[in-house]
């Protein structure tokens, strides 16, 4: 039969994302990262790291490839977890990335959005308040990983009482009798004036994913669901005194849609059994 991952809650990880309409400056970029720096550990955020990229050489006979900086930094909060043989050791629960052409959170042990909201946003606030000095927002996103684990025989793990006939899953996934992919996005809402659009997507995986991942070698649902707001060309200006307000509206309304959007792709029986948005 079909399980959640976790007990909880069906989500395996989330991503929060503020995309900028052109990059921020090195000044500017530099400007955040010193604000988030004092601020982050306030959040559980302790450890810290520049971003890094991979340059490659090919001006000489033999390739030169080495990291280099770029403007930005990475920023993690870390729990304590103990595994199967009892041994305590630090693990990645989230972290915050600030680059030129975005800020990200991401979630990898999602709590609820009454948990999570709260601290991601003691770090998007400030940070866009200075960043809305000189560049424009460009998209608000949210994104969700659910996963699902069928403990059965293989030739019984088919999705049909685990998902259900949607616009977004490609209908074949439904007859699969092997792994598949399904990934589908639109737009479906466009306001005119300001310009903004919200994109939709939807990718489900059946997998079986490799050690050391807890499903391996089971069958997996990978149900992502994101939902983004778009903004046209030169992008949504908001005064610093209005971020606050802006971004927490713009949030509050993706988390709603991400939850109707998931009630129209599981099973309402599935759902309810396992206290699921139904």
């Amino acid at each position: 039969m079909w399980k959640m991952l976790h007990k909880e809650n069906a989500i395996e990880g989330a991503a929060i994302t503020v995309r900028f309409a052109e990059p921020l400056s090195s000044m500017v970029a530099k400007r955040v990262v010193r604000d988030i720096e004092g601020r982050a550990s306030d959040v559980g955020f302790f450890d810290k790291q520049p971003l890094q990229q991979i340059h490659f050489q090919f001006e000489s006979q033999n390739a030169d490839i080495r990291q280099t900086p770029i403007n930005g930094m990475l920023f993690q909060h870390n729990s304590l977890v103990r595994d199967a043989n009892g041994v305590v050791a630090p693990q990645l629960a989230k972290q915050f990335v600030v680059q030129p052409e975005q800020t990200v959170m991401q979630i990898q042990r999602y709590r609820g959005w009454d948990v999570e909201w709260p601290d991601a946003e003691k770090l998007f606030v400030p940070a866009l308040r200075i960043a809305s000095e000189v560049v424009p927002v460009a998209a608000f996103r949210l994104e969700y990983l659910n996963r699902f684990v069928f403990d059965g025989p293989v030739e019984e793990g088919n999705v049909n009482h685990l998902l259900q006939r949607s616009d977004f899953i490609a209908p074949h996934v439904f007859e699969a009798q092997d792994l598949f992919h399904s990934h589908t996005g639109r737009f479906d809402e466009i306001s005119l004036s300001p310009m903004k659009r919200r994109l939709t997507q939807v990718n489900a995986d059946l997998q079986i994913l490799s050690p050391p991942h807890p499903t391996a070698g089971n069958r997996t649902l990978s149900l992502m669901m994101a939902v983004e707001w778009q903004f046209g060309v030169p992008g949504l200006e908001v005064p610093p005194p209005e971020v606050e307000e802006v971004v927490s509206k713009y949030f509050s309304c993706l988390h709603d849609d991400i939850h109707a959007l998931f009630k129209k792709l599981v099973d309402s029986k599935f759902a309810s059994e396992n206290n699921l948005p139904q």
